[in-house]
């Protein structure tokens, strides 16, 4: 990566703080919380003594993951995960 590229980089990353995940996300500190200890959501950074945030980056690139999760509902509450053949109930996060 040149200069350039890093400076661009760092441009586009900033903190985001919890209420802020939690309204774009659209889930609960405590199931992020969840996520993030079990390695499916990106881990808060510790800012200072009391303050932890997001990297805006990882959080946009968690989404990006989200696409190749995605399901497709055959109806009557099955679905078919994308790329797959197998039907299976459709559960929530």
């Amino acid at each position: 990566m040149n200069e350039n590229e890093r400076v661009e980089e760092q441009a586009t990353v900033r903190l985001m703080r919890w209420p802020e995940v939690e309204e774009i996300t659209g889930l609960s500190r405590s199931t992020l919380a969840n996520m993030a200890a079990n390695g499916r959501f990106p881990e808060p950074v510790q800012v200072s003594a009391h303050i932890t945030a997001f990297l805006s980056t990882e959080v946009a690139a968690w989404f990006q993951e989200l696409k190749a999760r995605r399901v497709h509902y055959q109806g009557a509450g099955t679905w078919k995960r994308h790329g797959t053949s197998a039907q299976q109930s459709a559960t929530p996060i």
